[in-house]
């Protein structure tokens, strides 16, 4: 198939390649919202090729000629090239989606629009009773503020705040009925989307869960982005606003499966039992876990409900893996165990309070220590070895003493008993005096 160039398009400009940021949405996370779109579709901006197999007769605008290109190639798309403000001219669709925000939308070829002219330039491309699916990236969100600094792409080229861009999702859910959903853990590769509503044990398992990579992070994002679940996913790393005028026209798409009110993950329990020292309720919550069917499934995978069930979400394992993991994770936020020397130490502790009896492993840590971390294993070993040289040095003084204090028990001992060389002495002393005697008596 072909492309239609509408202007202001770009000749050589790729963003599907990656080379100029950071690549096209993707992730089989936001397939739902493509799904759920119905009638004449635009797909707005940078969308992975493989979200929009199967969108027979939708429209999808991209900004490069090099992607309108690539995207001619799949089946049953009609492909644009250019700038959004040339959008105005084509006949209204019934869904508009802009999964990568409106960021990606403007070319270097025509005059810059506000974030605000270009959300208006896509409603008005909307049919009155038409549905929206807009990502919206949180400046303040988990992915940001553990992110190493890195220097700006070549597609960030209004590094300046735009005042007509909204801050949250907010703005953008009033005036009519709409649906909000949280990414996690990243805007342009989601793995988990939720409903901002969702605060349960399901939901806190999957957001702890988005972020076991490798990725390199200044520290840890779990403990931030958990919190972010329980104050409404205030730090989302993006949300995605699904709008429409009336209810009937709003499609939500599928999340993940909802849990129980009142739910949390084991982990979390047992975290908030450590942290309030509460040891008898970490006790019951060890031996619930490990003598049911739970044991050997890591903590974050269980779901504990009010009622003290155990639910797992993952096939069992090794049990003694299984703690090692509790213990790591546990080292991360705090624990009342100050005296242990790491994670297999701890690990062994909780086995212990659980009553069993397991060998575990001392190995190192599987996953890559954030930046924040190595630095507090760099200061925690630098006060080891000052306080291991400080005590060195004490007792090289006290042997160093002592040394001088048997010295001088020996000499004492030895001129007491007569022997060794007091006893050559004493000989010597006697000799003289055996002279003396001599030549003291007359003629």
């Amino acid at each position: 198939m072909t492309y239609r160039l509408i202007g202001g398009e770009m000749l050589v400009w790729s963003d599907l390649d990656g080379t100029h940021g950071p690549g096209p949405v993707r992730g089989e996370a936001l397939a739902p919202f493509l799904s759920a779109a119905r009638g004449r579709t635009l797909v707005a901006g940078p969308h992975d090729p493989a979200l929009l197999t199967g969108l027979t007769g939708a429209t999808v605008l991209v900004r490069g000629v090099p992607d309108a290109e690539r995207l001619a190639a799949v089946p049953g798309l009609e492909v644009l090239c250019g700038s959004v403000a040339e959008l105005a001219a084509e006949e209204p669709f019934d869904t508009v989606i802009a999964l990568d925000g409106l960021e990606r939308l403007g070319t270097a070829e025509h005059d810059e629009l506000s974030w605000a002219q270009t959300l208006g330039v896509l409603r008005g491309v909307l049919k009155p009773d038409g549905l929206l699916m807009l990502a919206l990236e949180n400046p303040l969100g988990v992915h940001r503020l553990v992110a190493p600094p890195r220097p700006p792409s070549d597609s960030d080229w209004t590094p300046a705040w735009d005042d007509t861009r909204p801050a949250g999702p907010g703005p953008l859910a009033r005036g009519g009925v709409s649906r909000v959903y949280a990414l996690y853990p990243d805007p342009v590769r989601p793995r988990v989307v939720l409903e901002t509503t969702r605060d349960d044990g399901a939901a806190e398992a999957a957001v702890a869960g988005a972020f076991d990579d490798d990725a390199e992070t200044l520290t840890d994002p779990v403990p931030p982005a958990l919190a972010s679940l329980r104050q409404g996913h205030v730090l989302a790393p993006a949300w995605v606003v699904v709008a429409a005028r009336t209810a009937d026209a709003l499609r939500v798409p599928a999340t993940a499966p909802a849990g129980a009110p009142g739910t949390r993950t084991l982990l979390g329990r047992i975290a908030g039992a450590a942290a309030r020292c509460d040891l008898p309720a970490v006790r019951d919550l060890l031996r619930a876990w490990l003598d049911g069917p739970a044991a050997g499934v890591p903590a974050g995978r269980v779901l504990s409900a009010p009622d003290g069930t155990l639910t797992p979400l993952a096939p069992p394992g090794d049990v003694a893996a299984a703690l090692r993991d509790l213990a790591d994770r546990l080292q991360r936020c705090g624990h009342p165990w100050p005296g242990v020397t790491g994670a297999a130490d701890l690990a062994a502790t909780l086995a212990a309070m659980a009553g069993r009896d397991l060998a575990i492993v001392d190995e190192p840590s599987r996953r890559a220590l954030p930046f924040a971390e190595l630095r507090a294993d760099r200061d925690r070993l630098t006060r080891e070895l000052a306080e291991a040289r400080a005590q060195a040095a004490f007792l090289e003084k006290e042997l160093t003493a002592r040394e001088a204090d048997l010295r001088l028990a020996r000499r004492t001992v030895e001129l007491l008993s007569g022997t060794g060389p007091a006893r050559a002495g004493q000989a010597f002393v006697g000799g003289v005096r055996a002279a003396r005697r001599l030549l003291r008596r007359p003629g």
